[in-house]
């Protein structure tokens, strides 16, 4: 919305309604006359705005409205009176011998109140176009800090990913490579299956290094070369059931969730052949659920209990939605919203 046009639009309403008054008044005047008087009286009041645009940006200096809001207005309207109705009562006197009968001292007395009416209205006009940009400007502000800060939150979710991302490698990397080094000796068939789906995992991640969120499809390809390798190391222990629509297929999924969610059940639970470890992975209703029976350790190592809470944000902030987890008595749950 642009207000400088305004100061003009009140002049000319008010020029066409003096019009008017003066037409039905002094009916006897040619139209050519009224058309004169229109024009003058337009341009008159325009310098008349002129002047009080240039008095408002010279009392900035030294009596801002930041600091001054009542005694600025009321100084503003009396210097403008002040250099306007001299020139205003220097007309009156040069023509007063020429005014018309009914030009009485109550006459231009009315005159005179319309006239410093018209200074204020002016003046309020200035204030308004101040206030208003003053308004405009912390509307802008405001939403480029929004903008901002919507920007910087995004960045910091990301690189707590990132961060998060790079802790699971390792780790899983050092239990791989344990787990590779008892099968060299005693399977070395199974040791380059073994070797062959590790390649695979990590070509993926290598692919995708750049990439937030994949397709879930594309992330379910890994994560069966990921299970893969588990079963190499747990076999009959750890258990995991996949179960994905071709509909939650299409959709999307931060890289390596599934990784994640499944290293968090094996860190926190106990896993061996009389108690298998059970993962349920499915989708139901636009939400991905990962499910796993609770049979917690007694001992938790290299955990600070912030990578769940980290992907938890990150989810909440991409797909606007809540991240729910369940944590009963014999199961722990995350459902989170396919993107």
């Amino acid at each position: 919305m642009n207000l400088k046009f305004l100061p003009y639009l009140v002049i000319g309403i008010f020029t066409v309604l003096i019009s008017i008054v003066r037409y039905f008044v002094i009916p006897d005047w040619p139209f050519y006359l009224h058309a004169i008087l229109f024009f003058a009286q337009f341009i008159l009041l325009t310098i008349i705005w002129k002047i009080v645009e240039w008095l408002s940006s010279y009392l900035d200096k030294w009596f801002p409205f930041s600091q001054y809001v009542a005694q600025r207005i009321v100084l503003q309207i009396f210097l403008t009176i002040c250099i306007i109705a001299p020139f205003f009562l220097l007309v009156i006197y040069m023509v007063h011998k020429n005014l018309p009968a009914y030009a009485t001292p109550q006459f231009l007395a009315v005159i005179g109140v319309i006239f410093v009416v018209f200074m204020s209205l002016i003046n309020f006009i200035s204030y308004f176009q101040y206030f208003f940009e003053r308004w405009k400007t912390s509307v802008i502000h405001n939403a480029e800090l929004q903008v901002t800060a919507a920007k910087l939150e995004k960045e910091k979710f990301t690189m707590q990913y990132h961060n998060l991302r790079n802790q699971v490698n390792p780790h899983f990397l050092f239990n791989t490579l344990t787990s590779l080094d008892g099968l060299i000796h005693s399977n070395p068939d199974l040791a380059s299956d073994f070797i062959r789906q590790l390649s695979k995992v990590y070509r993926y991640v290598l692919d995708h290094k750049e990439n937030e969120i994949v397709k879930l499809e594309t992330e379910i390809a890994f994560i069966q070369h990921y299970i893969s390798l588990l079963d190499i190391r747990y076999k009959n222990a750890l258990k995991i059931d996949l179960r994905i629509s071709d509909e939650g297929k299409e959709k999307g999924i931060v890289m390596v969730t599934l990784q994640m969610l499944i290293d968090n059940a094996i860190k926190h639970n106990t896993i061996n052949n009389l108690t298998p470890l059970q993962i349920s992975i499915w989708d139901d209703g636009g939400n991905l659920h990962v499910r796993n029976n609770k049979q917690l350790r007694k001992q938790i190592e290299n955990s600070n209990r912030q990578g769940l809470s980290q992907l938890v944000q990150l989810y909440t902030y991409l797909a606007k939605k809540n991240v729910h987890i369940i944590d009963q008595y014999d199961y722990f749950e995350v459902q989170l919203p396919l993107l």
